[in-house]
């Protein structure tokens, strides 16, 4: 029986794992991202965007993968609104925008830590 494909979303956890950066997917019955903790309160959150009716999602097999979205917040604790976000593309390319959305993501944690 052939391994089933993981999620695109599966395949950036794996990426991030490889990474040495924890990560967990994460959602409610309405969007689905993948969390990166950063600090004591602070997250990454990242998520699909493949236009607006797959935006927010993670689940959806590689194939139709359109890009990847990123943003930082630095309070959980605040619900105030305040996020930069840090990275979008529209690379339909799983492996080499995963590749360059890790990056980003590993910035982002070394700009926190140093301040």
């Amino acid at each position: 029986m052939p391994t089933p494909t993981p999620s695109a979303g599966q395949f950036l956890q794996n990426a991030l794992n490889r990474a040495g950066i924890t990560s967990r997917s994460d959602g409610d019955s309405g969007s689905s991202y993948i969390a990166v903790p950063v600090g004591a309160r602070g997250i990454i959150m990242v998520t699909g965007v493949r236009g607006r009716a797959m935006e927010n999602e993670t689940d959806y097999r590689p194939s139709e993968h359109k890009g990847w979205g990123a943003v930082y917040y630095p309070d959980t604790e605040k619900d105030d609104g305040n996020f930069t976000e840090f990275y979008e593309s529209t690379d339909s390319n799983l492996a080499q925008d995963t590749a360059r959305v890790v990056k980003a993501v590993q910035d982002v944690i070394a700009a926190r830590s140093a301040s």
